[in-house]
């Protein structure tokens, strides 16, 4: 629904970032190749179609690459194609291990969650970042209605 077009879909710009660990040794040079986009291959998943109609293969966006441990980065995507991490990675020759999605959308993922299926009450703050997104959803849709004449 709106939400998750809000806040998921790249055309939106949300931050999305992951602490990854990988099972070798990254080097500077495998974090400007992440910096600068991988080429991948994605299969998107739409109904009636080949998995060689569906097939996308095309350089993901710029991203924001930080090392925190000699095998350990956290990656800030704007995009969220299937797999994403884990095919840039295997672009550069290793594997994940680990991969957490810490923030996303401004909001911290880790406050007080420390076991899968756990949640959390958003902040005031938190909800004014997810208002903002479905206002932006809102203008977005009211724009391509006038477009239409509805």
């Amino acid at each position: 629904g709106r939400i998750v077009n809000a806040v998921l879909r790249g055309e939106r710009k949300q931050p999305k970032v992951y602490k990854v660990k990988v099972d070798g040794l990254l080097e500077d040079r495998h974090l400007q190749r992440l910096r600068d986009g991988i080429i991948i291959r994605t299969v998107a998943q739409r109904k009636g179609r080949s998995e060689e109609e569906n097939t996308l293969i095309a350089k993901t966006k710029q991203c924001k690459v930080e090392r925190i441990g000699p095998s350990s980065v956290e990656m800030t995507l704007v995009e969220g194609r299937n797999r994403q991490i884990r095919k840039m990675m295997e672009a550069i020759g290793f594997n994940v291990v680990k991969l957490h999605r810490v923030e996303f959308m401004g909001i911290k993922l880790s406050r007080g969650l420390t076991e899968p299926g756990d949640w959390n009450y958003l902040d005031e703050e938190e909800m004014n970042l997810v208002k903002a997104a479905l206002r932006s959803v809102q203008q977005d849709q009211e724009e391509e209605d006038d477009g239409r004449g509805y």
